[in-house]
């Protein structure tokens, strides 16, 4: 039995047994609720509700029971989530961002300026870690929502909602041999120094799997933290890089020049990851309305149902 059931059941009884109000107050979908009540009914081995046809029009006198006990279990549990927001004075008034790297620089910025004038008085806090370690930070309740990219398996204990494709771009001095290609191919790039980012980056496993694919020893041997330390290495002329296509800007580093590679490394998605939880606090609805408007309360309440 879930909690989630219970919390179902309860909003069809509060909304005078109407399964799409109830939906629409739990922000999901009119199936996933009638779908949760009936696993409810299935795990209990009795019928809850009295219908007329298709239409629910009161409880049985095992339903009745079972409502006031599902009543006094959920005034407790709402109990115990005041305790703990009354103790930690630290999480008042702040929402906990976890972001990869190339998320926090290319997705985060406008958002958390129009956040701030929408909900002047909430402070946004936001973390930069690898995938594993943000990951870990959002199943134990330290970050409120992620933004990370793919994740090679993901957590049962998470929702996951992609929300960007991005491409890597090959990066060399204008006067580089490779920039006289007509097309790049891995073969071309093996016999060079690449710079790249570090291991724990998403990037970094597909440009590795691109070559391992192809039976070659991928030629990336200097790791870097960040694009604008890969492009410097570049603009001292030490060697090229690939580096994701939004870093780089012809107009800050006129001595380089970008080179498609589309067609040799796949596409990387970054994916808006969420707690698995009945429903996100309004101050993280608020933000996705900013930063993922496609990721609504229904779309989140399909997601959890599912």
């Amino acid at each position: 039995m879930k909690l989630r059931q219970l919390e179902y059941f309860h909003e069809v009884i509060e909304q005078d047994f109407n399964i799409s109000a109830a939906a629409k107050r739990l922000y999901t979908s009119q199936p996933g609720v009638s779908r949760q009540l009936i696993e409810l009914a299935d795990e209990l081995g009795v019928e809850l509700f009295l219908h007329e046809g298709k239409r629910l029009v009161g409880l049985t006198r095992a339903g009745m029971e079972i409502a006031e006990i599902a009543a006094r279990m959920l005034i407790d549990v709402r109990r115990i989530h005041e305790i703990g927001r009354s103790l930690a004075t630290d999480r008042h008034d702040c929402l906990k961002v976890v972001a990869n790297r190339h998320a926090a620089h290319n997705l985060l910025h406008h958002a958390m300026v129009d956040f701030r004038e929408m909900m002047p008085g909430i402070e946004v806090d936001v973390s930069e870690e690898n995938t594993l370690q943000a990951t870990a930070m959002l199943r134990i309740g330290q970050a409120d929502l992620g933004l990370l990219a793919e994740a090679p398996d993901q957590d049962p204990d998470l929702l996951y909602f992609p929300i960007e494709e991005w491409r890597l771009l090959l990066v060399v001095p204008r006067e580089h041999p490779l920039a006289g290609l007509p097309t790049v191919g891995l073969e071309d790039l093996a016999h060079y120094s690449v710079g790249s980012y570090d291991n724990a980056a998403q990037s970094r496993f597909v440009i590795d799997e691109a070559f391992a694919g192809a039976g070659l020893h991928s030629p990336v041997n200097i790791s870097f933290a960040s694009s604008h330390m890969i492009l410097q290495f570049v603009n001292s002329k030490i060697g090229i890089a690939i580096v994701a296509e939004s870093a780089f800007s012809a107009d800050d580093y006129p001595e380089l020049l970008g080179l498609d590679v589309t067609h040799l490394f796949r596409p990387l998605t970054t994916d808006l990851v969420l707690p698995r939880r009945t429903s996100p606090p309004r101050d993280v609805f608020n933000f996705l309305s900013i930063l993922a408007p496609q990721i609504t309360p229904t779309t989140i309440g399909e997601a959890i149902d599912s």
